[in-house]
This record gives C-alpha cells, sequence and structure tokens, in this order.
C-alpha cells in the first residue's frame, strides 16, 4: 500500500504540469482620440490566436505560441467617431476578452486640428464662429489664400453647418471627406479658381441654401446631389462655367433655382417646362455664356417682362391694356429709351418714320421713356413735351410704372421687343439667349430693330428714282481753314449718296455741321487752329445705299454697325486737294447719307492714316455728332482703342499682342491695357496724379473684350458713344496734334494745357445706364487695321 501512494502521486504531479493556462494583461485599453499604440502581455503554454471585434483595431501578431508581447494600435478619431471594440485570444479551449475604447476628440480639439490643416495648406485660417454645438466658417476674399481645402475639412462632421469659401487663390476642388458634412445648411463658393465640383451633397438633408457663383474655371458637369435636399430653397449656381446638360432633377425646384451664365446646353427637361413658369426659365435659366446656350427651336416666348397688369393709364390719362393693344395688331413694339441716350436719339426718329409708313399694315408701338439718367421716372410733364416735340405722340406712351407692378425694367436704353398678335416675343434686344433657328434674341435695339421690322412689313425707305446727270461738281473741294499755327494737319471731309443736286445744298451743310461735330469738344477744341480743313464733293448716281445702288465711294452695310467704302476711291478724291501731296498722316471722314446707324473706321498701319466711315442718321447733327467723335476723332486720327466690350469672355492671347505691337510701334490703343497694376498701367502717370482722382481709374473691360482688359474711366466717348475724351485719350490726341505740327511736347505741358479739361469731365466718371463691360450697345464696329 505505501509502494501504491508514491506512484500514484507522481502521476497526479505529471498531469498538472501540462494543464493549459492563458493569462493576457491587461484587459481593458482605452486611447486617446489621437489614437496611438498599447502592449498587452499573453502568458500561454501551448499556441494562441486572437480575434477583432470592430473598426479601426490592428493586433501585432494576432497569433503566437507561448509568452509574447502583443501591440494594439488604434487611428486618431475622425468625424465619422471613436474606436470601440474587444479582442478575443484563445488557446486550448480558453478565452480571454480584452475591450479597447477610444475618448471621443473635443468639438474644439477637431476645428483646431482641420484649421491648422487648412493653414499649413493655404497659408490662410478661416474666420470662424463655435456656439452651442454649430460651427460657421467663412473665408471672405483675400489675396493671402493660396492653395486647396485638404481631405481633413470633413472632420468637422456635423459640427459644420454653413462654410463661404470666397478667394480666388482657393484651387482645385472640393476634398471626397466633403461627403461628411452631413449638416450643413448653407454653402457659399463664389469668386474662387476652383476647376470643379464632385457630387458630395447626396447625404445632406437638411441642405437649405446654396450659392455657386463666379467660379470662372469651375467647369465639368453639375453634381446632381446638389440639388437633392428637400430642404432646399435656394440654389444659385450662376456666373460659372459649366458644361451640360441640365440636371432633368432640379426641374422641381422651379424658382428657388438660379442656373444661369454658364456653358450648358442640350436640350431644356421636360420637367422645367412642366414648371409652367416663364419669368423663372427666361431669367434665371435660359441666360448662357456666348456660344452656348440651349435648343429653343421649339419654344415659343410670352412677351410678359414689360407687361403691367391689367388697364394702365397712357401720359395723357387715357387706359390701354398691352393685352388688348397687342391682340389687335400684327406686330407690335415695345420701346424703352431714354431722351439723353445718343443710340435712343438715333432710333427714335426712325422708328417714328416707320410707324408713320406701315401702321395702317397693323404694326403698333408702345414706349416707356426714361426721362432722366438718375430719376428715370420722375417727371411725368417732361415727358409729355418730349413726346409731342418729337411727334412720338402717335402711339402708345405709358408713364414707367413703380418697379413693384412688374417683375423687372429694363436694363440699357433703348431696349425693344417685338411681339406677334399672340403677345409671343419674336425680337428682343433684352435677352442674350442662342438662338440660332429662329434668331429672335440677342439684337441690338439700335442697329437691328428697323431692319428687321423690315423684313415684316417692307423697306424704310422707298428708292428715289432721282440719277443724277451733272458731275460737275464731282472732285471739287472747298477750303474751310487753314491752320494759323504749326505745320498744318489735313483732315478731309467727304460724303456718299449724295446726288448732284444736293452738293451746294444738304451736302455743304452736313460735311460743315461734320466739322463743327469734330471740334466740338476737347482737345479738338483748344487745337483748332493746327488744322487744315477741306470738303471735297463726290457726287453720286444716286441717293441710296446697298446692293443695285451706285454711290460715288461704293458705301456698303454689313453686320450690324460694320459700314465699308472704296478707300482707294477716298484716297483719290483727296489727293485732288493741290496741298495734300500725300497719303501719309491724312484723316478722312466719309458721311453716308443714310438713316441707319452706323460707323467703321479703317486704320493704316504703314501711312499712320484713318478712314471714317459715319452715317449721317438722316443729316441730323445732334445724331451723328458723337459718332464722328468717335470713329474720326478717337479712331482715325487719334489711334485709340474701343473701350467697350463685344465678347464677355477674356482676350486672347493673339489679340494682347497684336495691340501691345501697335502701341509699343506707334502709340496706338493708349487708352487700353491688359494689366491691372496701377505702376504698370499705360495711363500710371494720371493715377499718381491727385488731380485726376476722381476722372481715372482701372476699369475691367474693354478693347473689345470684357476680361483681363482694361479702360481707365467708366465712360468715354469711346465707350458708349457719349462723353468727353478722358484724360488718357486727351494725352493721346495731343501728342498726335503736336508730332504732326511739327513741335515737341512733354507731358508738362500736356498738364498746363488740359487745366481746361478738369473737374469738367464728370460724364466720363458718371456710370452708365448698363457697365459697358456687359457688351449690350454697339457704338460702332471695331477699327480695321491694314497694314
Amino acid at each position: 500500500m505505501k509502494r501504491i501512494f508514491p506512484l500514484l502521486l507522481g502521476i497526479l504531479l505529471i498531469a498538472g504540469c501540462n494543464k493549459p493556462y492563458l493569462n493576457v494583461d491587461p484587459t481593458n485599453l482605452t486611447f486617446a482620440f489621437t489614437g496611438g499604440e498599447r502592449d498587452v502581455t499573453v502568458s500561454a503554454n501551448n499556441a494562441w490566436t486572437a480575434t477583432v471585434s470592430g473598426d479601426g483595431i490592428t493586433v501585432s501578431p494576432m497569433s503566437g505560441a507561448g509568452d509574447a508581447k502583443v501591440t494594439v494600435s488604434v487611428p486618431v478619431a475622425g468625424a465619422s467617431g471613436t474606436v470601440s471594440g474587444t479582442i478575443t485570444f484563445q488557446s486550448e479551449g480558453l478565452t480571454v476578452t480584452v475591450n479597447v475604447k477610444q475618448d471621443k476628440e473635443s468639438d474644439l480639439a477637431i476645428i483646431k486640428r482641420v484649421m491648422n490643416n487648412f493653414e499649413q495648406a493655404t497659408g490662410y485660417r478661416p474666420e470662424q464662429e463655435y456656439k452651442s454645438g454649430e460651427l460657421r466658417l467663412w473665408i471672405w476674399r483675400t489675396d493671402d489664400l493660396k492653395g486647396e481645402i485638404p481631405e481633413s475639412f470633413g472632420d468637422l462632421g456635423e459640427m459644420l453647418v454653413e462654410v463661404i469659401f470666397d478667394a480666388a487663390g482657393l484651387v482645385g476642388t472640393l476634398p471626397d471627406s466633403f461627403r461628411k458634412l452631413t449638416k450643413l445648411r448653407s454653402i457659399d463658393i463664389r469668386h474662387t479658381g476652383m476647376t470643379s465640383l464632385p457630387d458630395v451633397f447626396g447625404d445632406m438633408k437638411e441642405l437649405n441654401d446654396v450659392h455657386i457663383i463666379y467660379n470662372d474655371e469651375m467647369t465639368g458637369s453639375l453634381p446632381e446631389s446638389l440639388g437633392s435636399s428637400p430642404a432646399l430653397e435656394s440654389l444659385v449656381v450662376y456666373g460659372n462655367s459649366f458644361t451640360g446638360d441640365l440636371p432633368a432633377s432640379w426641374g422641381k425646384l422651379g424658382p428657388k433655382l438660379d442656373i444661369g451664365d454658364n456653358c450648358l446646353s442640350g436640350i431644356v427637361p421636360d420637367s422645367f417646362l412642366a414648371a409652367n413658369d416663364l419669368e423663372w426659365l427666361m431669367l434665371n435659366v435660359l441666360w448662357q455664356k456666348e456660344g452656348f446656350g440651349f435648343d429653343l427651336s421649339s419654344l415659343d416666348f410670352h412677351g410678359w417682362q414689360w407687361w403691367p397688369k391689367d388697364q394702365i393709364q397712357d401720359i395723357d390719362g387715357n387706359s390701354f391694356s398691352f393685352d388688348d393693344v397687342i391682340k389687335k395688331n400684327k406686330y407690335t413694339v415695345y420701346i424703352f429709351w431714354a431722351d439723353w441716350c445718343p443710340f435712343s436719339k438715333e432710333l427714335m426718329p426712325q422708328l417714328r418714320d416707320y410707324y408713320d409708313k406701315y401702321h395702317d399694315d397693323g404694326l403698333e408701338v408702345i414706349a416707356t421713356i426714361a426721362s432722366d439718367s438718375t430719376s428715370r421716372w420722375k417727371d411725368l410733364e417732361r415727358q409729355r413735351r418730349e413726346v409731342m416735340t418729337k411727334g412720338y405722340d402717335k402711339w402708345y406712351n405709358y408713364y414707367f410704372p413703380l418697379l413693384g407692378e412688374i417683375t423687372t425694367y429694363p436694363s440699357t436704353t433703348p431696349t425693344a421687343e417685338v411681339y406677334d398678335s399672340n403677345g409671343m416675343i419674336v425680337f428682343s434686344s433684352q435677352f442674350m439667349y442662342s438662338d440660332p433657328f429662329r434668331d429672335r434674341f440677342g439684337k441690338t435695339a439700335s442697329t437691328d430693330l428697323i431692319p428687321f421690322l423690315e423684313t415684316l412689313f417692307g423697306p424704310a425707305e422707298e428708292p428715289d428714282p432721282y440719277i443724277s446727270t451733272d458731275y460737275s461738281m464731282d472732285g471739287k473741294y472747298l477750303t474751310l481753314q487753314q491752320a494759323s499755327v504749326g505745320n498744318g494737319i489735313n483732315l478731309v471731309f467727304m460724303g456718299d449718296a449724295y446726288v448732284d443736286r444736293e452738293m451746294t445744298g444738304t451736302y455743304e451743310r452736313v460735311l460743315k455741321q461734320a466739322v463743327e461735330e469734330f471740334f466740338a469738344i476737347e482737345p479738338y477744341k483748344s487745337f483748332r487752329d493746327r488744322f487744315n480743313v477741306y470738303i471735297v464733293y463726290a457726287v453720286s448716281p444716286k441717293r441710296q445705299i446697298g446692293s443695285g445702288n451706285a454711290t460715288a465711294l461704293s458705301t456698303a452695310f454689313g453686320v450690324g454697325t460694320y459700314v465699308q467704302c472704296d478707300y482707294e476711291k477716298c484716297f483719290e478724291y483727296a489727293l485732288g486737294i493741290p496741298g495734300i501731296t500725300g497719303r501719309e498722316n491724312l484723316t478722312v471722314c466719309v458721311m453716308a447719307n443714310t438713316k441707319r446707324t452706323c460707323g467703321t473706321t479703317s486704320l493704316y498701319e504703314s501711312l499712320q492714316s484713318g478712314i471714317a466711315v459715319c452715317s449721317s442718321i438722316g443729316n441730323d447733327h445732334e445724331l451723328f455728332g458723337s459718332t464722328v467723335r468717335h470713329e474720326m476723332g478717337g479712331h482715325g486720327f487719334a489711334f485709340l482703342a474701343d473701350e467697350y466690350s463685344q465678347s464677355s469672355s477674356a482676350a486672347p492671347a493673339d489679340h494682347i499682342a497684336y495691340y501691345n505691337r501697335l502701341y509699343d510701334s506707334y502709340g496706338w490703343f493708349a487708352n487700353v491695357d491688359f494689366t491691372n497694376d496701377p505702376a504698370k498701367i499705360r495711363w500710371s502717370s494720371f493715377l499718381s496724379d491727385y488731380r485726376y482722382k476722381d476722372e481715372v481709374g482701372i476699369f475691367e473691360g474693354g478693347a473689345l473684350y470684357s476680361k483681363g482688359t482694361y479702360r481707365p474711366t467708366s465712360n468715354s466717348i469711346m465707350n458708349m458713344n457719349m462723353g468727353d475724351y478722358n484724360a488718357p485719350s486727351r494725352w493721346a490726341i495731343y501728342q498726335r496734334i503736336m508730332k504732326l505740327s511739327g513741335e515737341e511736347c512733354s507731358f508738362d505741358k500736356f498738364l498746363e494745357y488740359d487745366a481746361v479739361n478738369r473737374g469738367k469731365t464728370r460724364s466720363t466718371v458718371r456710370p452708365p445706364l448698363k457697365a459697358a463691360a456687359n457688351g449690350y450697345f454697339e457704338p460702332g464696329a471695331p477699327p480695321v487695321i491694314v497694314r
């Protein structure tokens, strides 16, 4: 018995030594929000494995045999939350669980971290407001920001409710993490250099107000989810460069949506048409950038915009309604004009004469006069006098209503629309839509209205059967003045489409008036005594200009305000004057006998000469005077550039290079530039002279393009065909006068002379009715340059 007990005890001891065990320490791990690594110790006498439950937890190694050190790591806590889970160790049927959790990063800590990242990425720290768990961030227009929004921006998560990005140096696009900002209520992205907008808005169910505006570089397709929030009250995606089609789902937004001034195209989705809101569609959807737009060929547009509701009274107290007048006539013209506007002054007499001729055939006119450039609707008595004096009382004239009575009001003068008897627009100078198939929009009232009406009713002027027979005056000249100072600068005036019996009457009168209009303003007014001025008689067979009509100088109309003639013949007539021996440094003005508004100047680079062709606009010097000053005085003599814009885009590189070459070689186009650096711009001397602080500045738009080109004043005669020459233009004119007079000039001498103009040039700085950069008028076709 004594031998059995030790044997049994040995067996039990051996069995005890092989019993599996598993110990893990510690069994609870807590990490800071910044994440990191922690070690746990595994003690075991057999093989073991580890299993992880929970995202973001990393264990290394995941298995082993015997004792080991195991490293547990978790990442930095993000907007999606903190890490929480377990690690289960198992060995030979034994189990030990380690609990893992991570402290949440405080809101303030997240904001600080994200703002640090943003500042590191862009060099700028946004303004911020954090209150009651809601964060608002603002980046106002600043030159200090350069770079892209970092990916960590989305870590702001549900805190961020409002964000404004307004900085040209902000580039790239929104990071993908932006989709995590699910509590955003307001997004404003404007004036940035960002290039696209990703589709990251689908989970933003509280999004209420969105403005994506004036981001010129932002292109690509529209992100459809941007319009998906059920809380959306305003979606404005205006003035960018988005391309492609309209998202059909956005049609349900109706007036909440403004998608104008982009580069969109294609068919307007049925969902937009189903809104049955023509006003919204025309004002907030269809208007796209030049060269883009929707297929409008199947759409008709009612002329609702200028129509007051119900019955209204004309300026004499008689009641009428737009609906009744339009239904009774084949076509009705609505015209908004101003008695101080040169383009209105040109158009209205033509419209009056055309109305007289075709009213009985179904033409009607409804007119509103803006009687003063600063208080357009105040002086009713003045409107009555103007209407009666000019003979415009034959049609409907009404006092412009209070703004609350109509949806909007015309933004420029003159504005014209033509409606058929159903009230549908067939001609509009207000809307700039692309409409290639039906050609209803994008018109210029002053130049396009009468030619359009001629397609509906007939010619404005009946052919004159008279043909000249007496050419004895042809080629003769009349000396109006000889220079009394300097070498004498030659100016030659001649006319076209004037017949023999008009030579000593209408012809002389019109050309003498053109001379007076040329010298009516400074600097020509003060330096008139340095010019030789001649009239040359040119007898035309007929009085009409156009196809099938022979004239002395073969004047012909082009598109818009473009007009040309036989320039070689002009030189021949001018060289018939004994005092003129060459074509160099010669300025010629051709007055074309027409009511049509037009004007074009040809500039001869090698000759340094110019020939300006100007419409006589019914032989009315009050109408053609500004055209003579713009074309002959601005382009033909001084080689000034146009200060208006015809394109809403930036000037192309070859255009800039061409203008710069002519400036560097000859001093041409001194009144425009392609830099806005005050120290480098061509009129920097004026900017640094306190005497010109109220006149000269830097205004974007000019040289035919609205972006990247600059002019010295808001308005001048070289812009809207009204007012005076601005100071840089006067300096260019002065230099050319002195050079051709044979006299040295200096800027100091010019400043002495220019005292007569300082303080008298408010017309150059008074903002026009519509900014020139918008390009909705044509004071004349741009000059044609001949090498």
